[in-house]
């Protein structure tokens, strides 16, 4: 007999407790490893004080938790209300590095605010606003996305313990400008409004991973796999003709390609993290050891983080990580399946696509299976702004997954 969930009373705090600590502990280890990785990584940021990434990012995991806290508790629902004022905000704040005086410049990229002594990275606050928004015209806007419900568990049989998943089933439009209009170039409007001023600073990876969730985000949805690739392919192929006209990317791909060749200058950092792998050998060189403690590795503390993990705990330490992101996506998809409203499944796929995909493009990166990229792995690598979004993505997948029992309410069409 499938289960009565028409009661839609909350979950008792001890199993409520339970579902969240699964969600969020993982986090935290990884956290803790990228504080033991700064004792050793810091040296390369600061030789006179190699502690002083590790005590500053102590203090990060406080707001941090605060935010995920925040986020978990905060009524989602009815913030759908502002999802005008939240894309209009996450717009005016990528902007405001224009404004004299607030935006920072560094290394030729232009991507930070500067309030009060701290350092804000304005893309960062964005991918939240890019879930949220997206999320919300995409369970408003069902009726033009097919199949209109979850494409990614259609076909699981957990699915039949949820009676209230028949009422998703809305009759999916039949005009086919309305299916492009509304079923694909809207949501690629919305995309692009977060991506390209994230392209202008200039951050071509942020911009993708940005493009890539929102896609992947449609597709899930119901989208037609004819748009969604003609698009990714228009643009992949722009993407492509930019990077050839612009040489500082393009030195990054070649050198990508030929390391060994250009490990004296553009392949300088990719061939040294490389090296501290190989160094680390199977057990590693013991924390403080490596490369990065001498300084002989650019970025150690943020970008290259997991060079460190690799060199100083060897084979086991950086094969740990990735299984404890696997492990981490393998929790959450087990807690979406049970979501039964399509506004918070598509939050919390969201929430995890962002924080799994920059773990792996991360990873691939620093193996040499990507060309060069600033992007930090989440949780580990220094830097406060991305510490606390990526906890509070942690907090949405916590709201998502332990509101399921919520009875499920048609809402009006907005779009």
């Amino acid at each position: 007999m499938p289960e009565d969930f028409s009661d839609s009373s909350e979950l008792r705090f001890p199993r409520v407790a339970l579902e969240a600590g699964k969600i969020v502990f993982i986090p935290l280890v990884l956290s803790i490893c990228g504080l033991i990785a700064q004792t050793s990584a810091g040296q390369s940021y600061s030789p006179s004080s190699p502690l002083g990434t590790f005590y500053k990012q102590a203090l990060f995991i406080v707001p941090a938790l605060v935010a995920c806290f925040v986020a978990a508790k905060i009524n989602l629902d009815r913030l759908r209300s502002y999802w005008v004022l939240i894309l209009a905000g996450a717009l005016l704040l990528l902007v405001s590095i224009y404004v004299p005086g607030l935006g920072k410049v560094v290394k030729g990229s232009r991507r930070w605010i500067e309030l009060g002594g701290l350092s804000l990275q304005v893309s960062d606050p964005a991918k939240i606003a890019l879930v949220f928004v997206l999320s919300h015209y995409l369970a408003e806007a069902r009726r033009f996305f097919r199949p209109a419900k979850f494409r990614l568990f259609e076909r699981i049989r957990a699915f039949e313990k949820f009676p209230r998943l028949g009422k998703l089933r809305i009759k999916p439009s039949r005009d086919l400008c309305a299916d492009f209009v509304r079923g694909f170039l809207i949501p690629c409007v919305i995309i692009g409004i977060v991506c390209a001023p994230i392209w202008a600073e200039p951050d071509l990876g942020t911009t993708l991973l940005c493009a890539a969730v929102g896609m992947i985000m449609l597709f899930l949805a119901g989208g037609r796999l004819a748009y969604i690739l003609s698009g990714a392919s228009a643009g992949f192929a722009y993407v492509a003709i930019t990077v050839l006209f612009w040489p500082n990317r393009l030195q990054r791909v070649v050198s990508f390609w030929e390391t060994e060749a250009n490990k004296g200058d553009a392949g300088y950092q990719l061939w040294q993290a490389l090296t501290g792998f190989a160094e680390g050998g199977v057990s590693g060189k013991g924390l403080g050891n490596g490369m990065s403690y001498s300084g002989f590795l650019p970025e150690a503390h943020t970008d290259f983080i997991y060079a460190v993990i690799g060199e100083d705990f060897g084979f086991i330490g950086a094969t740990m990580i990735p299984i404890l992101v696997l492990l981490f996506f393998a929790i959450v998809i087990s807690q979406l399946q049970k979501i039964a409203d399509v506004f918070y499944f598509n939050i919390c796929l969201g929430s995890l696509l962002f924080i799994v995909l920059q773990a792996t493009i991360n990873i691939f990166v620093i193996l040499g299976l990507l060309p060069t990229k600033g992007m930090s792995f989440p949780f580990i690598s220094y830097g406060g702004s991305n510490l606390v979004v990526m906890f509070t993505f942690v907090g949405l997948i916590c709201n998502s997954a332990l509101n399921w029992r919520k009875a499920y309410i048609p809402r009006p069409t907005e779009f």
